[in-house]
């Protein structure tokens, strides 16, 4: 008899987390390459990219983690910290953007302040490329070109 209130609990339970609409979007490393490439990465870089993206956030584009030192969050692909790079509710920090900005699904601003971080800091200033990248193998990213020319060629045969 005690076994039905708890079954019907859970069920209710699961139903209300399988409605829940989940915004986090994990971007597939070929778009991150074209991402990159578009926010001006040079080609020799982007495996170091790609790697601190996977390894700071899975290439999540909307996660924030935090708190941290000093009360700050960090955002987006790149993980942002809000304690320097930008400002939570209004635009601030070195970066001159607004956190919350770092973890939507556009990451054209992300890239920005990230190529600013790396232009002051370097690499490490990102622990996961500290520790999974740096004198690793770095990610694959082959594929994305051949799938990239590929694209492009059946384009120019279509046209």
């Amino acid at each position: 008899m005690h076994a039905a209130p708890l079954t019907i609990c859970i069920i209710a339970i699961g139903i209300i987390l399988s409605v829940t609409e989940i915004n986090a979007k994990v971007l597939p490393m070929c778009t991150a390459v074209q991402e990159l490439k578009r926010g001006g990465i040079s080609n020799t870089y982007i495996s170091n990219w790609v790697c601190l993206m996977k390894h700071e956030s899975g290439l999540e584009t909307s996660l924030v983690t935090g708190p941290g030192t000093a009360s700050s969050y960090s955002y987006g692909v790149f993980q942002i910290n809000s304690n320097k790079w930008c400002v939570r509710g209004r635009k601030g920090g070195v970066c001159n953007a607004k956190c919350e900005d770092f973890s939507n699904d556009d990451i054209s601003d992300d890239i920005v302040c990230a190529k600013k971080i790396h232009e002051m800091e370097g690499f490490k200033y990102w622990k996961g490329w500290m520790n999974k990248c740096k004198n690793k193998p770095l990610p694959d990213i082959s594929s994305c070109k051949r799938r990239r020319r590929a694209i492009d060629d059946l384009l120019f045969e279509v046209m």
